[in-house]
């Protein structure tokens, strides 16, 4: 007896595969999607961070121009004295610009420690030790 062999799928194979691959589909396009909605948070982060950057360069500086043991809080930030710098002038709403320098790091009065901090519609920190040299 001779069985004719069969070829092609059948109706029932054919839905199956239909159903398997409109899951994983679903799945995959709501993947995307959720990482599609993640760049404006990242971009309040990069805006965050940029601005503690420019604060850090304005203060910086001031570490050569008043000496290290002037080099404090309401001195060494250029902002808090009134400035007319764009940079002091133009923080976008819904952010908040702090500074902080610590006089001594891990007991030592011969380094401080200054960290800008930046809240709001996203968070950003950044620190750097200045050295008595």
């Amino acid at each position: 007896m001779n069985l004719l062999r069969q070829q092609g799928f059948s109706l029932i194979e054919l839905i199956i595969f239909i159903l398997v691959v409109s899951i994983l589909s679903t799945a995959l396009f709501s993947v995307f999607s959720t990482a599609l909605r993640g760049p404006a948070q990242v971009s309040g982060s990069i805006q965050a961070m940029q601005l503690a950057v420019e604060r850090m360069e304005l203060i910086l500086p001031q570490r050569k121009a008043l000496g290290f043991v002037a080099f404090a809080t309401p001195a060494a930030d250029p902002c808090q004295q009134g400035s007319t710098q764009l940079v002091c002038t133009t923080i976008p709403a819904g952010f908040t610009v702090t500074p902080d320098i610590v006089p001594n790091w891990g007991g030592d009065n011969n380094y401080k420690v200054v960290t800008v901090s930046v809240t709001g519609t996203a968070t950003a920190t950044l620190t750097a030790l200045v050295a008595d040299y």
